[in-house]
């Protein structure tokens, strides 16, 4: 690990300096900024529709809002959507949820890259320190706030984040940079990208190290090695191939999360390895003008060493966690005629879990699930659209669902329209809680009936977007009102339990997003959301989630290359669901950022940033010890086509 770190450190270094003797030159280099256009979406239908056309409520995270951002990883971009939450189980597990009703192992929002699954079948969320992507390599994220299971699935049950990555023939040449902060956090990072003479073959090779310390007063260091790269290939004018391959391996320290309780003996200070390796393959076949057909198959393995000896009775407890997935989905957009549009397709899922101690067993437990979705897109007048969806899921363990979604749009004009979408989702068990069956030193800690039954959530949503001022400006508001049935009492507390659908919740709200984009030098996002729970049949559902969450950010990038960016985030008080995770208060977060990027010649350029996070509050994040330090990174990137 340290050797890597400063083989890639030495390599920035190397590339650094070699510019010095370059002569300069003025930067006039912006933002991406599409002007006088409405922004295309792909993630609410599997359809590309305009933004206020879509049958939902949809974040757009792109490369400049990235870069403006000065995030350090992935998770914490979602501070910019409203009603999603971001923390850190155990110092160094990233979290992200949305309206609530979350643990430390979110299971509600879907992740998708490049068009594949990428949850975990372990608890049937998402492992973001072993995401098979680089926030270098982002070129954009979509975030579906809201149910979305008819054009997604179980795992669609609240949202969905769907990043894209960049082409391989993008950002051509060599990239490398190196971050440092102040407690002791560093990661460098090299990427190689390159296209053949005629252009039909793009590759893209990215490789990544770091290591940091996280929270002073617990045990959370954390170090990571990954690579990721991505092939495309352009067979003829119908036919796209595309390649992605990406490996992990990682370190993560883990403890009870309070030091000084007892339970420090069976949850003892110790390193848990984790690795894992994805790869997938997309066919973009195109038929003609009317008709595309998109398949994906990938792979993903994930592989969580945890086998200690604790200090009580000094017996061996083994936390292993290793899952494999493969993952096929086909899709056939067609045009029908002039005034509607179909998506449909289906998909096979197959996997497999080892968790020897959640389900008491040392053999893997297996399950396959089957679907098929649909949506129609109905232009009844210029002003009138209607889009009518569905899925139907079937899995050996729970059987066959089904998911409906309808929507009218109503167009006042190209710039503003009115929405009303109404939708039911639903979320399967996994194969750890059908099959759950933990023991401790005999004892029974918790066990599943075996015959759980999908969680359920009936939604209704009234919206408005708007764009003003060419475009320039845009505005989402939306209205909410979801009630969740069937809900698995998980992990509440510590007393022996059996999983079941006992809980239930009704939580309504408002969200409110606007984006502010004059020219290509500037951006201001500005985001919140009001939700709350009205009924509940259990006290820590409400706890679980904040009734507001606010940020803004704004950004300018200047004549010579100068460019600064400030960031404000807020959350109400919450306490996760889950046994060790103790109530959290407010969240409050300044971040300010100042840079220089230089353009010489050979179209080489080098960009110097420093970035502060100013704890504004206390920030406990999930557990009492683990509270925010204001830290200062230091970033330094070199590029060279």
């Amino acid at each position: 690990m340290d050797r890597l770190i400063k083989t890639l450190k030495l390599l920035s270094i190397l590339l650094i300096t070699s510019v010095s003797v370059s002569s300069y030159a003025n930067s006039n280099d912006a933002f991406i900024f599409s002007e006088h256009a409405i922004p295309t979406v792909l993630s609410a239908t599997n359809m590309a529709q305009p933004q206020n056309e879509a049958p939902a409520s949809i974040t757009i995270i792109d490369h400049a809002l990235i870069k403006a951002s000065g995030a350090s990883q992935i998770s914490e971009l979602f501070r910019l959507v409203p009603g999603m939450q971001v923390g850190n189980s155990r110092g160094n597990f990233p979290v992200v949820g949305y309206q609530g009703l979350s643990s430390e192992f979110p299971q509600g929002v879907q992740v998708i890259i490049d068009g594949n699954s990428v949850y975990s079948p372990l608890f049937g969320g998402v492992i973001w320190s072993t995401l098979p992507i680089m926030l270098e390599d982002i070129e954009r994220i979509e975030i579906v706030r809201g149910p979305n299971s008819a054009s997604f699935g179980s795992n669609a049950f609240q949202g969905v984040i769907n990043i894209t990555s960049t082409h391989a023939s993008q950002n051509a040449g060599l990239q490398s940079h190196y971050r440092i902060n102040n407690n002791q956090a560093e990661r460098a990072f090299l990427r190689y990208a390159d296209s053949s003479q005629n252009g039909r073959l793009s590759y893209r090779l990215s490789l990544a190290s770091e290591k940091k310390e996280g929270y002073k007063k617990i045990a959370d260091n954390f170090s990571k090695n990954e690579f990721s790269s991505r092939i495309d290939l352009q067979l003829n004018s119908q036919n796209i191939l595309q390649f992605s391959f990406s490996g992990i391996d990682s370190k993560r320290q883990t403890q009870f999360p309070n030091p000084s309780s007892p339970f420090v003996t069976i949850d003892p200070k110790r390193n848990r390895n984790e690795s894992s390796q994805f790869a997938q393959i997309t066919w973009q076949h195109q038929i003609d003008n009317h008709h595309q057909v998109n398949t994906h198959l990938s792979f993903h393995h994930f592989d969580g060493k945890d086998k200690y000896q604790e200090g009580l009775t000094n017996s061996t407890i083994d936390l292993t966690g290793e899952s494999t997935d493969w993952n096929l989905y086909i899709k056939h957009s067609l045009k029908l005629n002039t005034t509607n549009r179909l998506a449909w397709g289906g998909g096979a899922i197959h996997e497999s879990v080892y968790l020897p101690f959640r389900m008491n067993s040392n053999s893997n437990k297996t399950n396959l699930r089957l679907r098929t979705f649909g949506n129609l897109e109905s232009r009844i007048t210029d002003k009138v659209l209607f889009n009518s969806g569905a899925l139907i899921e079937h899995d050996r363990l729970s059987g066959s669902h089904f998911s409906p979604r309808l929507t009218l749009n109503y167009l006042v004009s190209a710039q503003h329209s009115f929405r009303l979408t109404a939708t039911e989702a639903f979320r399967t068990p996994v194969i750890s809680e059908q099959y759950r069956n933990t023991y401790l030193f005999g004892s029974l800690l918790q066990s599943s009936t075996g015959k759980l039954k999908p969680e359920t959530v009936r939604s209704i949503e009234a919206a408005y977007h708007g764009s003003y001022f060419n475009n320039t400006l845009t505005t989402d508001l939306k209205l909410f009102n979801s009630h969740y049935k069937k809900l698995i009492n998980t992990a509440l507390s510590n007393h022996v339990s059996v999983l079941d659908n006992v809980d239930n919740a009704r939580v309504r709200g408002t969200e409110f997003e606007l984006s502010f984009r004059p020219n290509r030098r500037d951006i201001i996002h500005v985001s919140y959301a009001f939700t709350q729970v009205d009924q509940a049949n259990e006290p820590r559902l409400n706890d679980s989630i904040a009734k507001h969450n606010f940020s803004l950010l704004a950004s300018r990038q200047y004549d010579l290359g100068w460019h600064v960016a400030s960031e404000f985030y807020y959350n109400s008080p919450i306490q996760y669901l889950g046994s060790q995770n103790d109530p959290q208060g407010s969240f409050k977060r300044f971040d300010l950022s100042i840079g220089k990027k230089t353009i010489f010649e050979k179209n080489s350029s080098l960009d110097i940033s420093l970035n502060l996070q100013l704890a504004l509050d206390k920030n406990i994040d999930l557990h009492q010890y683990a509270t925010a330090d204001t830290l200062i990174f230091l970033e330094v990137a070199y590029r060279a086509e």
